[in-house]
């Protein structure tokens, strides 16, 4: 297999900083680079790093001389509030990415995306094929960003040759570490539900999340791909297998329990969309399968499951309070303990060898 070139946005972010380290063990990637506006907080081990936005005049310049092949874009803030900072660096930094990668001859760029793209819609059919029509509005920005985003991908693959885009659409993404709208709406004791629904939910494995991704790195399928654990629970069944407690609240209530907390500083009362509480945005996942030849490893039923079971553990673990290790110090006692190893081998066969002369005289 050849050997790639590859620039990952949004290293300082969860999912690029997690992917970035996967990628900096592959032996197929000669070339690994990093961008974010802020910098990360662990040290990459052979991550070329740079602090800068897409806006960047230089980034094209750089993907040239890189020789990129590959950008996978994942620099994306989730905000509940309509920011023009945060609207201009999402959209308009995408934008501003793919005219540079076109300027920069870079070939291929996998954009991270959402299956809340298709909107919750009463007239959702069973199953949502990648060629299904976007929410045209969303009151969410989380949602009104992906679509535009997504609007503007498929514009430039049409009028564009180069570079080419793999665009994977993850289904609400749940694991015991990322930090995602699923894990905050279901992890509290009481979860608001909207009264009279119960709504067939998709769920996506973070661990399958970061497998896709380096998956869609390392070959070149372009497209749209629903990606998804096989099978489908509704809500209900969910907050059963974590022992949660729904709690049925009106659907304008919770509008304005949100509109309120949007406000503020503070998050929404439901992280996720209501009309996502009402009706099922569920992904047709054959493509995926067939084409992108990517199977999760987790169902959906044991997404809840692991979620729910890391939970459980997590309250008996004990409190930590500041006596955490550097986790550069696990590396470094290892090259130590080798070191001195090497040295003890060089040094017994040195006796063995003054030995050996001592005993021929």
């Amino acid at each position: 297999m050849k050997k790639r070139s590859v620039l990952v946005t949004g290293v300082a972010h969860e999912w690029g900083g997690r992917l970035a380290s996967l990628l900096e063990e592959d032996p197929d990637i000669e070339t690994l680079i990093g961008m974010d506006y802020r910098k990360p907080d662990p040290p990459f081990k052979r991550l070329e790093f740079f602090q800068i936005e897409p806006h960047n005049p230089l980034l094209a310049e750089l993907l040239t001389v890189a020789r990129v092949d590959t950008i996978c874009h994942l620099l994306f803030e989730d905000a509940y509030n309509h920011l023009e900072e945060i609207f201009d660096l999402n959209v308009m930094g995408f934008m501003d990415l793919l005219a540079a990668a076109a300027a920069g001859e870079t070939r291929r760029v996998v954009l991270m995306s959402d299956t809340k793209v298709y909107g919750g819609s009463s007239g959702n059919p069973n199953f949502l094929e990648e060629y299904a029509e976007l929410a045209n509005k969303s009151a969410h920005p989380y949602v009104s960003d992906r679509v535009e985003i997504e609007k503007f991908a498929d514009r430039f693959s049409r009028q564009n040759q180069t570079p080419r885009l793999t665009v994977l659409r993850f289904a609400n993404v749940l694991g015991p570490r990322a930090d995602t709208a699923m894990r905050r709406y279901l992890t509290p004791p009481v979860v608001p539900t909207a009264f009279g629904f119960d709504p067939m939910f998709q769920l996506t494995h973070e661990d399958d999340v970061l497998a896709a991704l380096v998956h869609a790195v390392k070959n070149d399928v372009p497209g749209v791909f629903n990606v998804a654990g096989s099978g489908v629970m509704p809500l209900s069944q969910i907050l059963r297998i974590g022992d949660r407690t729904p709690l049925p609240v009106g659907i304008p209530a919770i509008r304005l329990g949100n509109f309120l907390f949007q406000k503020t500083s503070f998050p929404d009362s439901v992280p996720i969309a209501p009309e996502f509480l009402k009706f099922p945005h569920v992904g047709e996942t054959v493509r995926m399968r067939e084409e992108l030849k990517f199977v999760p490893a987790r169902s959906t039923r044991e997404t809840a499951l692991d979620f729910y079971e890391h939970m459980r553990l997590a309250r008996y673990m004990p409190k930590r309070f500041g006596i955490e290790s550097d986790p550069m110090a696990s590396e470094q006692l290892e090259q130590y303990i080798q070191t001195r190893r090497r040295d003890a081998g060089l040094l017994f066969e040195l006796m063995e060898e003054i030995r050996g002369h001592g005993q021929e005289e």
